[in-house]
């Protein structure tokens, strides 16, 4: 499941740091297994009515646990890949990060404040070998 929705989200931001599968359409397999999983545990609502309390509603599904918690995170991979947060999604391209995000400010460029500082030290630090390789030269 985490690698067909890191697939995914490789194919909604353009990301190419992925190796390609030995799967000759990765897309499809990718998509596949989500389905897969999203059919793990059907869940439904339930009514209950209460003479003090009034209506509330109660989240009921088949399975197992485990079924119905990856059949949970499947159905909110969908809910991502074709809501509104689609075109926030974004890869972190923080020194050897491999997670995504979804952008919450239009200046975010990483997926937490330790990948930014790490890119921002990594930064100087290119900087500072490139100017003393100058001076030497």
């Amino acid at each position: 499941m985490r690698d067909a929705l890191r697939r995914l989200a490789a194919v909604t931001t353009g990301d190419t740091r992925l190796a390609q599968d030995t799967d000759s359409d990765p897309l499809t397999a990718a998509v596949s297994a989500v389905n897969e999983a999203c059919a793990y545990a059907p869940s439904w609502s339930a009514l209950t009515w209460t003479g003090d309390g009034g209506p509330t509603r109660t989240d009921v599904a088949d399975g197992t646990l485990p079924a119905r918690v990856l059949s949970r995170v499947a159905e909110e991979g969908v809910r991502l890949f074709t809501g509104p947060g689609r075109a926030e999604l974004r890869a972190c391209h923080g020194p050897r990060c491999v997670l995504f995000f979804v952008r919450s400010h239009p200046r975010r460029e990483w997926c937490s404040a330790d990948c930014g500082n790490r890119a921002r030290v990594a930064r100087h630090y290119r900087r500072r070998r490139d100017a003393g390789e100058a001076a030497k030269a």
